[in-house]
């Protein structure tokens, strides 16, 4: 009995093997013609590959119906099977290859193949077929359908700190040596940008032709309302093609050439320089909106959720409680501001700043990642039983609405802190009698034995009192740690650009005013606002760790926003800046008198910014 249970869990397995396998080969195929070139000469071969993507188990397709060609010889069959993470993808290709008979402009007709009773078909392919050259390898090949450049982004409209997708894609024909690549990247002013993960690399087919295609991704966020630009990227690089060489007159001797030798030993080979550049594109961005703003909302634009946590829940009046508050998904996690605690009364708790850390858990698709802020709060009376409720919100703009996060209040018992005796340092006057009553003394033999004080005397000066010497065996050890420091602050300056920028920013700020402050002695207005502006641009790019063209008068006033300052100063800040660059390109440079207060003002606004950032 046991034998046939065994027999029969053997048969029901290879079942369930071989259903797996029909199933995930009983896929849905397709059929695809492409060429190896769509320009080429009458003296030139044509490749033809129809392929059947999805199955190996199938008749031949048709041969399409071509003009002005003349099949020399083919089909070469060849089959290919792999398994990338558990999914099977099988394909069977046949290549024929083709003599032009005439020139012109030639459509190769779509293939057919019958497959279960369903008829699969390929797409006409386009080719064109140009005179034969004067002589080989006197004139370039036409490289423009080789090579080509595109910049996309994912969407052309899109709210202000919205994340977009910027892609770079490079086409170049499959088998194409490319060699030399130097990348531009686009200008993407008044965005912030984060890098997408690692260059992509696949295979796409435009108008019959398959192409490499590597790509490079970019997540970038406007920061400011309009019509904003990202202009062009550029491309350079060398290809290396193989010079034709003169052949016999038969099919046979150029079927059996030496060009496998020619590229063995790199003879015949040509570099060709190409530079490609893309086009702009402009997206528009719309402000958010001000219907349905939350009280709460600080700027956050994207989609997220939020969690609260804390270590203790019994804690005595005056004890911290570290309370940990994340706030996790896909948007620009680096400008994220700190949740709301919602108090029902300011005196319940003493609230410390808050520290955050900042982690990217996603590069592939989206800029995802997660923000904690580690808040330290105390609390001041007894009868607290709950810590606040922490209110976090966002606009969500695939919604188009704002959405508001509120974690409730988390339970804590708060007891009474140790009773402190007082300590009392005078008696009072009844005391004191009583003290001096009480203060006796009873026998000698428990006194020291010298108790003639006025016969204590130093009896010596000890060396290792001296001051002098005291102040030479520290020098090392102050030359050690003030080593140490110095050092750790160099290697930081070398290593951290943005406290670099930050550290250096009032210096440089107060060598171009004084720059702006010679341009104003020597009554050079132009020059005096462009060093003027420079400086307040310059200094407040350092201090942000954003590029100069980015100090906009919006994008500085949103970053000072988050920092907390003051509007009255952001206010001044923006002005500044307006009425600097209007008097860089105005004919009118305003009075001396103008310009000395205009460079006090800027003198009074680093200052002020520098005690507040």
């Amino acid at each position: 009995m046991r034998k046939h249970v065994g027999y029969f869990g053997f048969l029901i397995s290879v079942v369930i093997i071989f259903g797996c396998i029909s199933n995930t080969y009983a896929q849905e195929i397709n059929l695809t013609a492409t060429v190896d070139r769509n320009s080429l000469t009458v003296n030139d071969r044509l490749q033809l590959t129809l392929t059947i993507h999805g199955t190996q188990d199938t008749s031949p397709p048709s041969f399409p119906g071509i003009e002005g060609f003349t099949l020399l010889f083919g089909p070469k069959i060849s089959a290919q099977t792999s398994i990338i993470n558990g999914v099977v993808s099988v394909s069977k290709g046949y290549t024929y290859v083709l003599q032009p008979a005439a020139k012109g402009r030639f459509t190769i007709g779509p293939s057919t193949v019958e497959y279960k009773g369903k008829v699969y078909s390929s797409s006409p392919v386009t080719v064109e077929v140009a005179d034969t050259t004067p002589s080989p390898g006197s004139q370039a090949p036409d490289l423009g359908k080789l090579v080509f450049v595109e910049l996309r982004t994912d969407k052309n409209e899109a709210y202000i700190y919205e994340q977009i997708i910027l892609s770079f894609r490079f086409y170049f024909q499959k088998g194409l040596p490319v060699a030399d690549i130097d990348y531009v990247s686009p200008g993407t002013k008044n965005f912030m940008e984060e890098k997408l993960g690692s260059q992509r690399q696949y295979e796409e087919i435009r108008d019959g032709i398959v192409y490499n295609v590597l790509e490079l991704r970019t997540a970038i966020f406007p920061m400011v309302s309009g019509d904003l630009v990202v202009s062009p990227a550029k491309l350079k690089c060398n290809l290396i093609l193989q010079q034709r060489r003169d052949q016999g007159d038969t099919p046979f001797d150029n079927f059996f050439s030496d060009a496998f030798f020619d590229d063995f030993f790199g003879r015949g080979q040509k570099r060709y320089p190409v530079e490609r550049t893309t086009g702009s594109i402009t997206v528009k961005v719309k402000t958010l909106p001000e219907q349905g703003k939350p009280k709460e909302f600080n700027g956050a634009v994207g989609a997220y959720d939020m969690d609260v946590s804390m270590k203790t829940q019994r804690v005595k009046i005056g004890d911290p409680i570290t309370l940990s508050m994340s706030v996790y998904g896909e948007g620009n996690i680096q400008t994220i501001n700190e949740p709301l605690l919602v108090l029902n009364n300011a005196k319940d708790f003493k609230l410390y700043p808050a520290e955050s850390t900042t982690q990217i858990t996603n590069r592939e698709e989206l800029i995802r990642g997660r923000k904690v802020f580690s808040k330290v709060i105390e609390p001041q009376k007894t009868d607290l039983k709950s810590i606040p409720a922490v209110v976090f919100s966002f606009f969500d703009p695939h919604a188009g609405q704002y959405r508001t996060i509120t974690k409730e209040p988390l339970p804590i018992v708060v007891e009474a802190g140790e009773q402190e005796m007082p300590i009392q340092l005078t008696l009072s006057g009844n005391n004191i009698a009583s003290a001096k009553q009480q203060a006796q003394i009873l026998t000698q033999d428990i006194l020291p034995i010298m108790t003639n004080l006025s016969s204590l005397r130093n009896q010596e000066d000890y060396i290792y009192k001296n001051p002098f010497i005291i102040a030479c065996l520290s020098i090392p050890a102050f030359a050690v740690i003030v080593s140490f420091f110095v050092t750790r602050q160099k290697e930081r300056l070398q290593t951290d650009v943005g406290y670099a920028r930050d550290k250096r920013a009032h210096a440089i700020a107060k060598k171009r005013l004084a720059m702006a402050k010679s341009a104003l002695s020597q009554n050079a207005p132009k020059e005096f606002y462009s060093t003027l502006s420079r400086s307040m641009a310059d200094y407040l790019a350092d201090k942000f760790n954003i590029s100069a063209a980015s100090a906009t008068g919006d994008n500085i006033s949103i970053l000072l926003k988050q920092r907390g300052v003051d509007d009255g100063i952001i206010a001044e800040v923006s002005g500044c800046l307006t009425d600097f660059d209007y008097r860089r390109f105005s004919k009118d440079g305003g009075t001396k008198d103008e310009m000395n207060y205009s460079l006090k003002l800027a003198e009074q606004l680093i200052t002020k910014l520098e005690r507040l950032l």
